[in-house]
């Protein structure tokens, strides 16, 4: 398991304080493996045209999925997951 220095989460913390320009399409669909693990597939960009858009993917241990969505609290859950993400090539 991954544990976070309150130094790491405070840096973290300024991050979400600051709110994000420019808004674009995206959609985003869930999966679990058998071990309880779950990823969240973002594509981004234009729903019409896949070949234009950009590929994220972010996969959670079962135990840091659970703390997330089942996390009450007003603060942000921080949570460890690992990222892959494929950019559109097109010119």
């Amino acid at each position: 398991m991954t544990v976070m220095s309150t130094a790491h989460v405070h840096q973290i913390e300024a991050l979400l304080a600051h709110d994000i320009s420019g808004v674009v399409d995206a959609v985003v669909t869930t999966s679990r493996d058998a071990s309880g693990a779950m990823a969240f597939h973002l594509v981004v960009g234009p729903p019409d045209r896949p070949q234009e858009c950009d590929r994220i993917e972010f996969t959670l241990d079962p135990e840091h999925a659970h703390a997330l969505l089942s996390d009450t609290t007003t603060r942000p859950a921080l949570v460890p997951c690992r990222v892959g993400v494929a950019f559109n090539s097109m010119p």
